[in-house]
């Protein structure tokens, strides 16, 4: 008869595993998650343990873009996981990983009420490097709203400790391009470029491709601000050259963005190309937001369309995404002052003033 695995093994390797997603390392966490689920039936019975690993896996689900797979674990595992003599870790992992899933589904108010309940049972966990992925997640989520400072305060604590840690330099990266995130929207233009730039070459220099990827997206939309086009299609275009970032769902946002920049340049024939690929992997991923934003582009650029114009914020506002709502107006409004269109100019440029009174209200939902 087959001798049983000791859980506390088991245990070590989950931990492991978790490690591995933490640090967003794709091939190494697949294969450890094959290795763990062969030793499982084997192991002696141990409910936390079981618990623990469906908890991980849908972290993993999330990382590798099986969102509704995660959703669907974490309800199946809800009741257990909230039991009161349920441990204080796999509490704290259920709201915290719940709160990551609702950030991905865009429901930013619902991901930080989670976070905060998550909050309560973190001080309970010694470990210096989950402080810094909480605070990271945190930092994301308020920027969303425009939390700016928020958002600053806790992408600052998490980058402190990343950067003590040779082995999150792809967190290192992506906590430097939130914190130059929040200095685009307060307008620091020039200190959001250079962290760009340095979180690319970091993350270029440790091999991260999606980090380095995700950095040229962003710098591209910090030069689109400014209304250096040139330089923004340039970027767009890198993020867009890396294998990594084409078969990742992110790939939708660079080329939405390529879309955008492309028209804005009056290039309406590339446009137009960029326009059918990026449509196509939206709906093929599922991405009904950026399906509506392809379709504003498309009917304030290339076949003026107030009915589908009005359709595509509509999605945006039904979704609170009030952040697009409020910049997408505002490329409207310029549009059509440009073209002189003075009374639909004046309509997008108070729809921008509503969102942004929206993006404020947001808050009201965080308990």
């Amino acid at each position: 008869m087959e001798a049983k695995v000791a859980f506390e093994k088991v245990g070590k390797m989950l931990n492991d595993w978790y490690c591995f997603i933490r640090q967003n390392n794709i091939q190494n966490a697949t294969k450890l998650r094959e290795e763990i689920k062969n030793i499982l039936p084997n192991m002696k019975e141990n409910q936390n343990v079981l618990l623990y690993f469906n908890l991980i896996d849908s972290r993993f689900k999330l990382m590798t873009e099986n969102y509704k797979e995660s959703g669907d674990l974490l309800n199946d595992i809800k009741s257990k996981a909230l039991e009161s003599c349920t441990d204080d870790m796999i509490q704290y992992y259920f709201y915290f990983f719940s709160g990551l899933y609702e950030f991905y589904k865009k429901r930013f108010t619902k991901a930080i009420n989670f976070y905060r309940i998550a909050e309560s049972r973190l001080h309970k966990i010694p470990d210096e490097i989950e402080r810094a992925e909480f605070n990271y997640q945190v930092a994301i989520a308020y920027y969303e709203i425009r939390q700016n400072y928020f958002s600053l305060n806790h992408a600052e604590r998490a980058l402190e400790s990343f950067k003590a840690n040779g082995m999150y330099s792809n967190r290192a990266a992506t906590c430097q391009m939130v914190i130059a995130c929040n200095k685009m929207d307060l307008l620091q233009y020039n200190e959001a470029e250079d962290i760009f730039k340095r979180a690319i070459k970091d993350a270029a220099q440790a091999n991260e491709k999606r980090a380095e990827a995700l950095g040229y997206f962003n710098l591209g939309i910090c030069y689109e601000r400014q209304e250096k086009l040139d330089e923004a299609r340039q970027s767009f275009e890198s993020a867009l050259d890396i294998p990594e970032h084409q078969r990742s769902v992110y790939s939708v946002r660079s080329m939405y963005m390529l879309t955008r920049v492309l028209c804005k340049k009056g290039l309406i024939e590339e446009a137009q190309e960029w326009y059918k690929k990026a449509s196509y992997e939206a709906a093929k991923a599922g991405e009904t937001t950026y399906e509506a934003k392809l379709n504003i582009i498309k009917s304030l650029y290339m076949d003026l369309n107030e009915t589908s114009l009005e359709k595509g914020f509509n999605v945006l506002k039904e979704n609170n995404l009030w952040s697009d709502v409020a910049e997408l107006s505002q490329n409207a409004g310029k549009h059509f002052k440009k073209k002189e269109h003075q009374v639909l100019a004046a309509k997008y440029f108070e729809e921008a003033l509503i969102a942004k009174d929206q993006i404020q209200r947001l808050t009201e939902g965080i308990d």
